[in-house]
């Protein structure tokens, strides 16, 4: 066993990539305002009850893990983000095959991205963890190590250890040298973290998971700073689907879907880690109408909405120029629950405009806002084109309330117009 290292041998180098660490470290405050979140729901109809979520800053599988946290036991996990942009999320539970998707993250809000994990169906060749152990360095500094062996030698540049009280992710190397081509096979062995910019004394080896994984996306048993298994089986998916085409869906090509409604009739649509934009989606009665680009061609879908004892389903065929077969589409989860004009009002403006009477607050009170041919301060014409732009932008001393989805918005303006 090689001697602890004191704080007086650390080089001056390791000392500014600490001091540059620590820049990042007060997390709950500066990286409070944007999120990514989720619900990891798997490809058998259940939902995880445990489990790691990891994020790279930019693109996916850059190797550049920054965040994390872990999955509850209710399916769910919250990550805070210091910043929007490219992302590379990945999401582990086990006995399930990992989940990568590059994301794109919209600053300022939380970004919900819809999770599902396709069965692992062999775990015998899974990835394994042992004798996890934290290192003191000095005071302030300490370093974690971990012995990693696979049984198929495929293993892949992901061995992290992930903070889960601070939302932090480590990647871990080889102590015999990192790869350069991460594409390469990595040995089984003893891996190392970089130094972490912590005090040991007192932390609590619970709140950190370990997870691995090989270049077949398969991850073993997930562990604790103390060497235990996390696992918790999972539930069943208790949520009644709704008979309607929101919500999260996934196809017989083995795609994740998003549809959310824009309006009576009328959805949009996004493919999750796929070739597909979606132009629009109708829906007429049962029927519902799909235009797509596929690597940028053109294509139609023609499908039916049927909805046998809670097997809620989209079939029917699509076509493209040289190519065309069935679509099916089976639902996973009912779209999240808009909340209403007042719910919004009350979150976001109701600490400085009434909404029953015209006297000041902080802001003008908005009563009879729309049956006034004027804005008040403003005095602009009263529309819902200078409504949205003075929310969005803000006016004044009005903050902008950029944050806020479009849906949202349109429910808020319905709203004021009640008033």
């Amino acid at each position: 066993m090689r001697p602890r290292r004191s704080s007086k041998r650390i080089s001056g180098t390791v000392i500014c990539c600490l001091l540059a660490c620590l820049a990042f470290w007060n997390l709950p405050q500066a990286w409070g305002q944007t999120f990514i979140s989720g619900k990891v729901i798997t490809a058998d109809g259940k939902v995880v009850a445990s489990g790691a979520v990891a994020l790279e800053k930019g693109e996916l599988h850059n190797d550049a893990f920054l965040a994390g946290g872990a999955i509850g036991s209710d399916g769910t996990f919250k990550i805070p983000l210091p910043s929007g942009g490219p992302w590379g999320l990945h999401v582990y539970s086990e006995g399930y095959i990992y989940f990568p998707l590059q994301v794109q993250i919209k600053a300022g809000v939380d970004n919900e991205i819809p999770v599902v994990l396709p069965v692992d169906g062999n775990p015998g060749d899974d990835p394994r963890i042992s004798n996890i152990r934290f290192n003191k360095i000095s005071d302030q500094v300490f370093q974690i190590k971990m012995r990693v062996d696979d049984p198929n030698s495929n293993l892949g540049p992901q061995m992290l250890a992930i903070d889960t009280q601070r939302y932090r992710s480590y990647r871990l190397a080889p102590d015999s040298g990192d790869l350069k081509d991460k594409k390469a096979d990595f040995p089984s062995g003893e891996y190392g973290s970089p130094f972490i910019p912590l005090p040991l004394d007192g932390e609590d080896l619970n709140n950190w998971l370990f997870v691995v994984a090989d270049h077949q996306c398969s991850n073993g048993p997930i562990y604790s700073g103390v060497n235990q298994s996390v696992l918790k089986p999972p539930v069943a998916h208790a949520e009644k689907l709704k008979c309607e085409v929101a919500g999260i869906w996934k196809s017989n090509f083995d795609k994740v879907y998003q549809f959310t409604p824009k309006q009576a009739g009328k959805f949009s649509g996004k493919q999750f880690a796929g070739d597909i934009l979606i132009d629009q989606m109708a829906q007429t009665e049962n029927n519902v109408t799909m235009e797509f680009r596929l690597k940028g061609v053109k294509g139609r879908a023609e499908l039916q909405l049927a909805c046998p004892e809670n097997q809620i389903r989209l079939q029917g065929s699509f076509q493209l120029p040289e190519r065309s077969g069935e679509w099916v589409f089976a639902k996973l989860q009912n779209a999240k629950a808009t909340q209403s004009g007042q719910d919004l009002f009350a979150a976001n403006c109701s600490g400085c405009h009434f909404t029953d009477r015209k006297v000041t607050k902080v802001g003008p009170g908005l009563q009879g806002l729309f049956k006034n041919p004027k804005l008040p301060k403003s005095g602009r014409p009263t529309s819902e084109e200078n409504v949205r732009d003075t929310i969005v932008n803000g006016r004044g001393k009005m903050p902008p309330f950029k944050h806020l989805e479009d849906l949202k918005i349109k429910v808020l303006i319905d709203y004021l117009k009640s008033l």
